[in-house]
């Protein structure tokens, strides 16, 4: 009963229930123009290597038609010796040793290598800082215009770099009472939070706080306006402290 057709370097093989193949249509051997004694000296070789192979523990293992093709040329070739031996040289069977012998003898196809898979592209080095600080005018709770390119970089360095909360700390100075500083200094932290909520920072991520004109960045007699200590600073920590 048949349960698998293969064909291979012109040979159709048909596979029976018993695990016998039976080649079909085997191309014209150029053996079949030799001469009967050297017919048979190359018939044997063919033979005597095809049954090397059906012995060699390693073939029998292999997961490959390399035992398969060495089967039906032992058989094949065998069939052509036998004619030789009564001068006879038959053509199908001589056909089918020599195609069942170029199977068994051909290469091992190449094993295709894995495909490529780039590497991850390098982590760029984070290498902004965690402080910054925007600068305000006298008497104002709005930062200056060079403001904006300062904080966008805050949000887009914090995304790349993984930080985690920011701390916002409002800052006045020494020009004015000790309660209208508090009050401006909150009201620019709180400008720039909110300037920092519009470039994506979430609100709960941020701390806002006022200071006043209790920690000048530079020490200056009361009523001074000094352009230094009109700032809010922003330090971002690390993520999950």
């Amino acid at each position: 009963m048949k349960n698998k057709l293969l064909a291979a370097g012109g040979i159709a093989l048909t596979m029976f229930s018993g695990g016998t193949a039976y080649a079909q249509a085997s191309p014209r051997s150029p053996l079949n123009d030799l001469g009967v004694s050297e017919l048979r000296s190359e018939l044997t070789t063919r033979h005597d290597a095809a049954i090397a192979l059906t012995q060699d523990s390693n073939v029998v293992r292999a997961d490959d038609s390399k035992f398969l093709w060495a089967s039906e040329t032992k058989i094949w070739c065998g069939i052509a010796i036998g004619y030789t031996k009564t001068s006879t040289k038959d053509e199908e069977s001589i056909n089918k040793c020599d195609a069942f012998y170029a199977r068994m003898t051909a290469a091992p196809r190449p094993v295709a290598p894995p495909p490529y898979i780039p590497p991850p592209p390098p982590q760029a080095t984070c290498t902004a800082s965690r402080a910054t600080e925007v600068f305000f005018d006298w008497n104002v709770d709005m930062p200056t215009g060079e403001a904006e390119t300062t904080l966008a970089a805050i949000a887009q360095n914090r995304a790349q770099c993984g930080w985690g909360p920011l701390t916002i700390t409002g800052h006045a100075d020494k020009s004015g009472s000790d309660a209208y500083n508090n009050a401006l200094s909150q009201r620019r932290a709180n400008n720039i939070a909110a300037a920092l909520v519009r470039l994506g920072v979430a609100r709960g991520d941020m701390t806002v706080l006022a200071k006043g004109e209790a920690q000048p960045k530079v020490n200056t007699a009361d009523g001074v306006r000094e352009p230094a200590n009109r700032r809010v600073e922003i330090l971002a920590q690390d993520r999950g402290n």
